[in-house]
């Protein structure tokens, strides 16, 4: 910080120019200031090997702009995929998926597309057959998950619905919303063009949100079903609810995106659950729901 500006900038000319950094303590943030100038190339690529994981996770774009070689770029590719730094790192699925979008250049693709897999390891395998409803209607397109993400309801429930799909051997992926259309995963399918294609399908059937209808279409002797949904629902069909579209001793796991008091079913009780937001903690809770229904161990 004593250095004058004047030749601070002649840093990056020297070899030893990230270790330097590194010693000081100066993040990517501190360095953009200290500067007082265009973070280039020779920037980015000093700062890279101590940047932190979601430093980098948000500053792809700015390594491409500024044109990171490909040495450089691979390391931090490595790094993003590693998954012991994934589970570290502890970001939501869909982060990988908004990193992915905003990178200009596809060298970032396949290390991302890693990422979000080894972010979704901790998702159960859930024994039997499985259904999962992701809601795509309008709704589901406006606002975003929280105050601080730019994140739609239908890119986080189409990233925790398709890769629910791709981890499970018996699980059908249905879209809904006026009306329904299975989703296919392939065996090995990269989760991201997955979701990009399954998002490319919204409008298909319609705006509104039919769950009961939706059931009525789809079910057909899964042992359990998941909605993720903004729950603003139309009303049941002949005086059908969405607890009743489905058959008692079948657990309904209801995912609210829209935040809403009244849930769209009677909850509970009788194999009937909602969870307020979408994590992959909260994927967790349902093999322990599952257990305690059936006094299995731990129980």
């Amino acid at each position: 910080m004593a250095w004058p500006v004047e030749q601070r900038r002649a840093l990056f000319q020297r070899p030893d120019s990230a270790d330097v950094l590194r010693r000081a303590g100066m993040t990517w943030e501190s360095v953009a200031g200290w500067l007082q100038g265009p973070m280039a190339k020779e920037v980015w690529e000093a700062l890279a090997p101590s940047m932190g994981y979601m430093a980098l996770l948000r500053n792809l774009r700015n390594f491409d702009e500024a044109g990171m070689s490909d040495e450089v770029a691979a390391a931090v590719a490595a790094r993003l995929a590693d998954p012991g730094q994934v589970a570290r790192s502890r970001q939501f699925p869909f982060r990988f998926l908004s990193a992915y979008e905003a990178a200009p250049s596809l060298r970032w693709g396949h290390a991302l597309d890693q990422a979000l897999q080894a972010s979704l390891s901790n998702l159960p395998a859930l024994p039997g057959r499985s259904l999962i409803l992701v809601d795509t209607s309008a709704s589901m397109t406006h606002g975003a998950i929280s105050a601080k993400s730019k994140v739609t309801p239908a890119k986080a429930a189409a990233v925790f619905g398709v890769a629910l799909g791709a981890k499970g051997e018996q699980v059908d992926v249905v879209g809904f919303a006026d009306g329904t259309f299975r989703h296919d995963i392939k065996p090995g399918a990269s989760v991201i063009r997955t979701v990009d294609r399954f998002l490319k399908r919204i409008g298909e059937v319609g705006h509104g949100t039919d769950i009961v209808g939706s059931l009525q279409r789809t079910y057909r002797g899964h042992d359990r079903v998941f909605i993720i949904s903004d729950m603003q629902t139309m009303s049941g069909h002949y005086g059908q609810g969405v607890s009743d579209a489905v058959p008692r001793h079948v657990p309904i796991y209801g995912f609210n995106l829209g935040g809403y008091k009244m849930a769209a079913f009677a909850t509970g009780k009788a194999n009937r659950h909602e969870f307020g937001g979408l994590t992959d903690a909260t994927f967790k809770t349902i093999p322990l729901l599952e257990a305690g229904r059936n006094a299995d161990w731990p129980f």
